[in-house]
């Protein structure tokens, strides 16, 4: 009997998948399923996965490796794809993927499956992952290989074998979510026009239900890395789920947006990072008070890029390795504090501080005197302005008909 890795995470597609790998092509599953932060108790997949047909079933605790080997170097490289997604979703794919690899490494499989969907990204992040991590596995997705189309045809497969599957709500929703935050398709809106329904937000309050007062927080980096909140060491997965709470209670990090997606589809995405947007909010800042101009000019478009290199499935490619070179380097003097203010869905910079800061303040003041006199400025405007003027000397534009002023 030929042995398969499944990545279990019990919904739906996944459970079909599971039993129709065992009973309907004979193979023997291991299940995996991975703990990202999705905030439920993961033990009872395990016994759902025996009773579906698996041989064996693992749960592995993933949560440190999603923050510090996937989400710290896409906050250090400020990453969003098309300014609203965190990739999370693209993140948590990456994960699974290279637990797949190596899990099938130490029990001698050669074949692996997933669920995921047909149309969606998450089916070419996993595998693009697993031909980069293990090219000779053999990758199965049951979803484009069964018969079955339509839901009605995959509720009557399951009633048809007692599967223990629920009855899908009248308003399907479908919650991906991890300590990276949480990603929310509602298959009835399709009108992008819509408003979505104030109850599928589980992270975050509305703005307006938020506190009426203020939060003042403060973030503290060593080299890229946030290591405290309000001067309080802690460690990453600990430091997230507190920023999730506390900005989740002041409506931060909702996004309602209309993306592309891999195979260029539009698509409308509704996100929930309340712990990602005020680590980014603060991290960008506190760069701009490190870096130089030309840096900052520098990463602001190849940052553009990595996210679409992680949204695309290329973690593993070689030209986000080697973007990830650049942005390591650009870690080495973002240290210090911000601090922010958090009211009704806003997140506002108040503050920053470090000790590699680029600022300073005798050279902006318009009161000195030494380093900026008079006779210096006028040199430096001259020498400034001397192109323009000899542009304007030689390559004079005629002007139009009715003079300059001609509107």
């Amino acid at each position: 009997m030929t042995r398969t890795i499944f990545a279990f995470n019990g919904d739906f597609e996944s459970r079909l998948a599971l039993h129709w790998l065992v009973h309907e092509r004979g193979q023997e599953v291991v299940a995996l399923s991975l703990n990202l932060g999705q905030g439920i108790y993961l033990e009872p997949l395990g016994e759902l996965a025996l009773e579906l047909g698996a041989t064996a079933a693992h749960i592995v605790d993933r949560r440190c490796e999603l923050l510090h080997d996937f989400a710290l170097p896409v906050l250090q490289a400020d990453a969003v794809y098309q300014g609203g997604c965190f990739l999370g979703s693209a993140l948590s794919r990456y994960v699974v993927a290279r637990e797949l690899a190596q899990v099938a490494a130490e029990q001698n499989c050669r074949r692996v499956a997933h669920s995921s969907a047909t149309r969606g990204n998450d089916q070419v992040r996993l595998e693009a992952a697993l031909a980069a991590l293990a090219p000779d596995l053999e990758v199965i997705a049951p979803v484009r290989q069964w018969h079955l189309n339509t839901l009605e045809e995959k509720l009557n497969y399951a009633r048809r074998r007692r599967l223990p599957v629920e009855e899908p709500p009248a308003r399907p929703v479908v919650i991906d979510k991890n300590l990276w935050g949480t990603s929310i398709f509602l298959e009835m809106l399709v009108d992008p026009w819509e408003e979505p329904p104030a109850d599928v937000f589980t992270l975050t309050r509305a703005p307006q239900d938020a506190p009426d007062q203020p939060l003042t927080l403060a973030l503290g980096f060593e080299q890229g890395v946030p290591t405290t909140l309000d001067g309080q060491r802690m460690e990453l997965p600990a430091l997230v789920r507190e920023l999730n709470r506390v900005g989740g209670e002041h409506g931060i990090g909702r996004s309602d947006v209309i993306e592309d997606r891999l195979f260029a589809i539009k698509s409308r995405e509704i996100y929930e990072t309340p712990g990602p947007t005020l680590l980014r909010a603060a991290h960008r800042d506190l760069e701009s008070l490190v870096h130089s101009r030309e840096l900052l000019q520098m990463k602001e478009g190849l940052s553009r890029r990595y996210a679409e290199l992680v949204y695309n499935g290329q973690w593993f490619h070689d030209l986000r390795r080697a973007l990830q070179s650049f942005f390591d380097a650009t870690r080495r003097y973002v240290s210090g504090e911000v601090r922010l203010r958090l009211f009704k869905g806003a997140c506002q910079v108040v503050g920053r501080r470090s000790s590699q800061s680029l600022y300073d303040g005798q050279l902006v003041s318009q009161a000195n005197r030494e380093t900026f006199d008079d006779h210096w400025a006028q040199a430096f405007a001259a020498l400034w302005s001397l192109p323009l003027r000899v542009a304007a000397r030689r390559q004079a534009p005629t002007p139009p008909a009715g003079g300059w002023d001609t509107p």
